[in-house]
């Protein structure tokens, strides 16, 4: 009896499918969470595209020059938010920012906002943008940390402002100074939005961590 019990085969399918079986769920459960999250960045550049696309028609970059202070891009960013949806709003933070052009490869940011929201959209927050305006037109010196990197395909040469006295006018951040060009008042504009999105998988034990989903998207204004 023990002899036939060894040479019995029956049944080793069964077992052999209960072994693969818990590999077989992770591998699918993993695969639902990575394309989850591919539909997630693809959310993130959509909203990003779509922020950057209403602010450069609609807010005239001459007009933000001159007053910084009074303007306010809260129903884009919330529109961009918008966007988002199904996935959860709270993760997310939005930002907008005006560049002038300073050289082949740097800008002057002239004005930049932040918000974040509640779950639902229906609560918004401002948050704390990752660049630092400026302070013109008063006439004052600038920060050098108001200068900052920007993609070199973007620029072309009528964007590129001249210094009287050939410097580079990125430098040229202290006022008053009559043969220089002050840094951000001249050279052309960029509009920059950008978005990220904290993206946690809903089944949690899958092996992807949170993973901040970000987006930047440059356009030139249409709106002058």
């Amino acid at each position: 009896m023990l002899k036939r019990f060894a040479q019995n085969a029956r049944g080793a399918a069964m077992v052999e499918f209960a072994l693969v079986l818990p590999v077989l769920f992770l591998l699918y459960a993993g695969g639902c969470c990575l394309s989850d999250m591919i539909a997630c960045n693809r959310k993130v550049t959509v909203a990003t595209r779509s922020l950057v696309d209403l602010v450069s028609r609609t807010m005239s970059p001459t007009a933000l020059y001159n007053d910084p202070n009074s303007a306010n891009a809260k129903s884009y960013l919330s529109a961009s938010a918008v966007v988002l949806s199904p996935y959860k709003l709270d993760v997310a933070t939005e930002q907008i920012s005006l560049l002038r052009v300073c050289d082949a490869s740097h800008a002057y940011v002239v004005w930049t906002q932040a918000q974040t929201q509640n779950a639902d959209g229906s609560i918004v927050a401002n948050a704390t943008p990752d660049q630092v305006e400026g302070t013109l037109p008063t006439n004052e010196a600038q920060a050098a940390n108001t200068v900052v990197s920007i993609p070199t395909n973007m620029i072309t040469l009528p964007m590129i402002p001249t210094s009287p006295d050939s410097s580079n006018v990125c430098g040229n951040l202290a006022a008053g100074i009559s043969n220089k060009t002050q840094v951000g008042t001249a050279g052309g504009w960029l509009y920059r939005g950008k978005i990220t999105y904290n993206f946690t998988p809903v089944i949690s034990f899958v092996p992807i961590q949170t993973t901040a989903l970000t987006k930047t998207i440059y356009m030139v204004p249409r709106l002058y």
